[in-house]
């Protein structure tokens, strides 16, 4: 098969379009063996055509691990061969590949021989070489999955295909292949635009969109997704080295796909940005400066300032990785005849495997199968490009674009990770992830899911309502789940200072059932705690005790206690440690203290605090001078506590937050501001646990009150139409729809029973009222009945009400005798209450009981959609209370009642009736219902518009519209003569001096290992063309640039290396020699010679290497470098946990001269220097390293270091 697939690939290139400057390209004498000539500029080569020739030795690795030797005949220039020797980055590449490197390489030779890039905007390749070639293709179905972050201008891959010459050799198919693409994409029903210098090969982006109201979307998903019905989604495509087909990009692997091709996911107003827009939605930030600004420096709201016309959606971050990772290998499975859905899951079976196989002939049948058609979505997103017959070539927008809708309409039935389809049937409004806890992790902790940004601009009160409910449940310990293994560090917890008892005793006075026995508190940790003198107009610190190292670093956060500042905590972040004993601190929180019960405040809870907004006035007597003070630091780990200690941190952590409306201030006033950019008043800790918070709920509640004329107008949504009639004292938030699997079981409830009675109302509505503390747990996992809260007078089950009355008396009940000692300080609602108004399976008659309240044991037969709760102050928080224009019809007999009157719901809020009907009908069909999905996709009785929003549509400029016309005809013209121009000889470029003399080393006075005795074919190979890349490397780069020099004729084993560092004269320190240069200038020493010994397992454990000459000081006497005592180099790289079996050595040396070169510097042993390391003393130092830094030791280490290797030969 390697074979054929070489012989299939030259004859292709015989065929084709060759390269610039390539001809008459032929199988050479012997097996693998390539033949062609390279014809330079007119006179630029004395020599004329040079015929040149390029080897791959082993053909069985051909083509995915294969290299190539390419030179010249004897008869060419010196140049030609020069040039050939700097070839870089052919190993692995297809013949075209190849012949595409060299023709760039040697057509970018100018008049003085230096080598430029033909394209002024890149860098010289050749530091970046290595980094491709320590890279293989066995990874590239997952290595992606992790990271995308790799730039999209890098220089390293900027000759590979270069566009310019492609639009040299063939420019008017070049252009016209573009045109008939983007033609393909406007046909389709997109909007198609264009920006930079897309027609002649650079630099470009291609902009492909789609109005939202296209899509079929339903109002209600648009209100969840944060979009707007005249908002368009709109793709870019970048091509930084020139526009590519859809068979070039599939043609490419992982590693020279990210320089050709990147994409983003924006929506705005405009079908297509700007071009500034476009950089920078590409752009990756760089963590420059930690420290941002508070909201006191803010500018003034009314600085003038110009909006970006694009956004990125709440899944543009997921939906960008998806593209960027998968896009191209699905595109290669749909190529050989997969649907979609069968190519997306014969990746997904690649990636769990480890295999790599695109061959149709090897691919199961199971994956070969249509996708099916949706008629409950519009025809332009159940469109395939792939399935248009009569094309043979495909436009990769049009492709990209399609794949995009798939997962953008669709995103409720994919893992917002790893991006499997999620085995439900029923959708939620907002994407999650899947049962896999991977998965979830990271969309927890690794920011793949919706961002906790975008919550809060887009609704506060929901952020608010969400932390509010987390504050009163950990202050009444009531939490269930915690935050565990997100690294949470916590200020010291003492339970006994709030005198903690168990949280039923003191429930109103009243007990029902068994009280739970108290929990034993837990044992305060011994938490140090430092004496200082304070300052607070200045905010520094400074220790007493100046004899000890510095406890905190810059970054830190501690707790202060300090007389000056009565009753307060003070929380602040350390801003400065340069000059200790003296620390700066940026602005403290202030933080009500810890209150015992003896001083009126309730056992179990935290006290109220001071909101965050409001600083308290600092006693008369306070004195400007230092005042003594004591802190802690934030260092206690939030997993070892108990749950009583996790609640009261969490209780602490949320009390230092800054409101809802300061973190949207904040966030509005910085367009790419992110919340954990607020160093100075938002901690990490605390910022991790409201991620927890937000991230977590499963439910999509938006809020119906609170929205402002701004917010209705820019929306284009007014939610006051979503408001309940009958409630008009109470703030309302609305349930879309709950956790995706507890929604799926109750429409399943619905269903049946509507069937089985046969049911005019399938649903009643009724009230229930808890406890703001069970609220945070509620609309997680749904009502239950584990806990008697409220007695049990008339049966298991969950109670409901048919007055919200009576369902208000349960809920004002509280655990403490005031029920705002719960509360969150920080609040803007101040939540008294909250009750719910359930929709619930309308079968009264098999409830444990009807009267006088509904008693539903069934928990699937419950579903909550609407949550009212009472705030301070109700000013600009309430909606007008007035009966809903479309209500929706209720069971006659049994209709809730509120506070107000009779209640009546909007229809836009019920769908359960209509489903159900819907999925009866599909119950009785062969197929089921296309339309069942009428929650989120409309559906007949329901339609959504999708042409009537034409006329509004933005005009489509008119670069983008003259770009989809053919170019008129060339008009015929006689060839033209050049003449020769002169060109001077082109010349080796000399690198800089160095006083190394290669081959002067006395390798039998080297104390060096004992000779191996084992030997292993596959590892033999691995190793001898190692060397000899290292070898042909070595020959054609000047020394002092190279920095390491191997004699190959004096290695007798090629298990065991003599390799020299020298010339450290080249690196500078802050425009200074390097300190280990000049120590070695002083002694006269010219290298550093290293010992590298490879186990027989090689390239699947990493070398072992250690220096046997000279001595350098060890990390304890003020030395570094890497080199620990014995010698041993202590770098990860070299152990198991760091290497990798694709890195070549070339690129080991490389990093082993970093690591020495880097801070702490290595610094040679003037009293011992002279001396060798011994071999023994190596390897001892060798294991001490890993195991104080938790490496694992490659197997077999120490009987190859120690000499005691069991001989075997295979």
């Amino acid at each position: 098969m390697p074979r054929r697939q070489f012989v299939a690939d030259l004859a292709k290139v015989q065929t084709g379009t060759l390269p610039l400057g390539i001809s008459d390209v032929k199988a050479g004498e012997d097996d693998g063996q390539i033949e062609f000539l390279f014809h330079g500029a007119s006179g630029s080569l004395p020599s004329g055509p040079a015929k040149i020739t390029a080897l791959v030795p082993d053909l069985g690795d051909y083509p995915k691990s294969h290299e190539y030797m390419i030179f010249a005949d004897d008869n060419a220039s010196p140049e030609i061969s020069s040039a050939l020797g700097d070839v870089r980055g052919v190993n692995r590449k297809t013949v075209f590949e190849m012949l595409d490197i060299v023709s760039a390489t040697l057509t970018k030779l100018d008049r003085d021989g230096d080598s430029v890039m033909q394209d002024s905007q890149f860098n010289e390749i050749d530091k970046y070489e290595s980094e491709e070639e320590d890279e293989d293709d066995i990874y590239d179905s997952d290595h992606e999955a992790f990271e995308i972050s790799a730039p999209a201008h890098n220089p390293a891959y900027a000759s590979q295909a270069p566009a310019s010459a492609k639009a040299g050799a063939n420019g008017r198919a070049f252009r016209q292949r573009i045109r008939t693409d983007l033609r393909n994409a406007k046909d389709a029903g997109f909007k198609v635009g264009y920006l930079g210098h897309l027609l002649a090969g650079f630099n470009a982006y291609v902009t492909v969109s789609i109005r939202m109201t296209k899509l079929g979307i339903s109002e209600e998903a648009m209100q969840a997704w944060q979009v707007e019905p005249d908002d368009y989604l709109t793709l870019i495509i970048q091509y930084p080295n020139g526009y590519k087909t859809n068979e070039e990009l599939q043609g490419y692997d992982s590693i020279r796909l990210v320089p050709n091709l990147c994409m983003r996911v924006v929506a705005g107003k405009h079908y297509k940005p700007t071009l500034q827009e476009a950089i920078n939605a590409f752009t990756v930030v760089q963590k420059k400066d930690r420290t941002s600004v508070s909201v006191s420096n803010l500018p003034d709201s009314d600085t003038p300032e110009i909006a970006p016309s694009i956004r990125e959606t709440f899944i543009s971050k997921p939906l960008a990785a998806l593209l960027q990772e998968r896009l191209i290998p699905i595109l290669r499975f749909r190529s050989a005849g997969m649907g979609w859905k069968g190519a997306e899951d014969w990746y997904r079976h690649q990636a769990s495997t480890g295999t790599s196989s695109a061959n149709a002939d090897v691919i199961p049948d199971q994956y070969y199968f249509p996708d099916s058609h949706n008629d409950a979505l519009p025809d332009i997103v159940n469109r395939d490009h792939y399935s248009e017959k009569g094309t043979t070539q495909y436009s990769f927008p049009l492709l990209a674009m399609q794949f995009l809708l798939r997962h953008f309409v669709r995103c409720t039935d994919f893992c917002l990770v790893c991006h499997r389809k999620l085995d439900t049937e029923v959708e939620a409004i907002k994407p999650y992830v899947c049962d896999d806890s991977l998965c979830l992790y990271q969309y927890m902790t690794l920011g793949f899911g919706p961002s906790i940004e975008h919550e809060v601009l887009a609704q506060p009160y929901v952020v608010d309502l969400l932390i509010s409910f987390c504050y009163n449940s950990a202050a009444a310990r009531k939490l269930k789940e915690f935050p565990d293994g997100l690294s949470i560090t916590v200020p010291p917890v003492d339970t006994k200072a709030y005198n903690v008892v168990d949280s039923a005793a003191n429930y109103r006075g009243r007990v029902y059932g068994q009280p739970t026995p108290p929990q034993k508190a837990l044992a305060a940790k011994e938490t140090p705690k430092y004496d200082a003198g304070f300052d607070l107009n200045k905010c520094e610190i400074i220790f007493y005790d100046q004899s000890k190292t510095c406890p905190v670093r810059r970054g830190s956060w501690i707790v202060l206690n300090t007389n000056s500042v009565e009753d307060h905590d003070l929380h602040c972040r350390v801003s400065e440690t340069t000059f200790f004993p003296t620390i700066s601190i940026d602005k403290p929180v202030h933080i009500r203290k810890q209150q015992h019960s003896e001083n009126g405040h309730p056992p179990g809870t935290v006290a109220p605090q001071t909101p965050a907004s409001t600083r308290p006035v600092s006693p008369a007597n306070l004195s400007p001078n230092w005042a003594s003070v004591t802190f802690s630091v934030y260092d206690q780990d939030f997993s070892d506590l108990d749950a009583t200690g996790k609640s009261l941190s969490i209780c602490r952590l949320l009390d230092t937050l800054p409101t809802v409306q300061e973190m949207k201030d904040y966030l509005s006033r910085g367009h790419s501001a992110e919340l954990r950019s607020w160093v100075e008043r938002i901690s990490p800790s605390a910022l991790s646990l409201l991620r927890w918070i937000i991230a977590s709920n499963r439910a999509c509640i938006m809020q119906v009150d609170g929205q402002t004329d701004a917010q209705t107008g820019s929306s284009g949504v007014d939610r006051s139409a979503e408001r309940c009639f009958g409630m008009k004292d109470h703030m309302q938030f609305r349930f879309a729809m709950g956790a995706p699997d507890k929604e799926q079981r109750f429409i399943t409830e619905v269903r049946k029973t509507t069937k089985r009675l046969g049911l005019e109302y399938p649903t009643i509505f009724a009230w229930h009222g808890s406890p703001l503390c069970n609220w945070h747990m509620i609309i997680r996992e749904g009502l239950h009945f584990k806990n008697a809260d409220h007695g049990r007078a008339y049966g298991d089950g969950v109670y409901h009400a048919k007055e919200a009355g009576t369902s208000l008396g349960y809920s004002s009940m509280s655990y403490v005798p005031s029920q705002r000692h719960g509360q969150w300080p920080g609040s803007i609602l101040n939540i008294n209450s909250a009750i719910a108004l359930n929709e619930i399976v309308n079968a009264p008659a098999e409830f444990t009981c009807q009267q006088p309240y509904y008693v539903v044991q069934q928990l699937d037969w419950i579903q909550t959609r609407y949550l009212f709760v009472s705030v301070a102050p109700t000013q600009n928080l309430l909606g007008t209370d007035k009966m809903p224009s479309n209500p929706h019809p209720q069971d006659p007999s049994r209709t809730p009642r509120g506070m107000s009157g009779t209640i009546a719901i909007p229809a836009s809020a019920v769908k359960s009736s209509k489903t159900a009907r819907g999925i009866a009908v599909a119950d009785d069909s062969n197929n089921p219902n296309p339309l069942k999905k009428l929650k989120l996709f409309g559906g007949k009785s329901n339609p959504i518009p999708l042409d009537d929003d034409d006329a509004a549509s933005v005009v489509t400029e008119a670069e983008d519209v003259d770009i989809m016309f053919d170019e008129p005809p060339e008009p015929e013209s006689e060839p033209v003569q050049s003449k020769a121009q002169p060109s001077s000889a082109i010349k080796m470029r000399e690198g800089p001096k160095t006083d190394f003399v290669p081959g002067s080393l006395d390798f039998s006075s080297l104390p060096i290992m004992p000779m191996p005795t084992y030997a292993v074919s596959g590892t033999t190979k691995h190793l001898m063309k190692e060397m000899k890349s290292l070898l042909k490397v070595q020959e054609t780069t000047p020394l002092a640039e190279l920095g390491w020099y191997i004699d190959g004729n004096k290695i007798e084993n090629v298990y065991q290396w003599i390799v020299e560092l020298h010339s450290f004269h080249t690196f500078e320190v802050k425009d200074k020699p390097l300190p280990l240069a000049e120590d070695m200038k002083k002694q006269n020493v010219k290298s550093i010679v290293l010992e590298i010994r490879f186990n027989k397992d090689f390239p699947f454990s990493p070398p072992y290497v250690r220096v046997i000459r000279p001595r350098f000081l060890t990390f304890a006497q003020g030395g570094g470098g890497h080199i620990v005592m014995g010698g041993a180099m202590c770098m990860e790289l070299l152990t198991n946990t760091g290497w990798s079996s694709v890195s070549s050595m070339e690129s080991v040396l490389m990093q082993i001269r970093m690591a020495i070169a880097s801070e702490p510097f290595a610094r040679l042993d003037v009293h011992h220097g002279k001396m060798d390391y011994g071999t023994m003393e190596a390897a001892n130092g060798y294991i001490r390293a890993c195991q104080t830094h938790g490496w694992t030791v490659p197997p077999g280490f120490k009987e190859m270091a120690y000499g005691s290797g069991n001989g075997e030969i295979h």
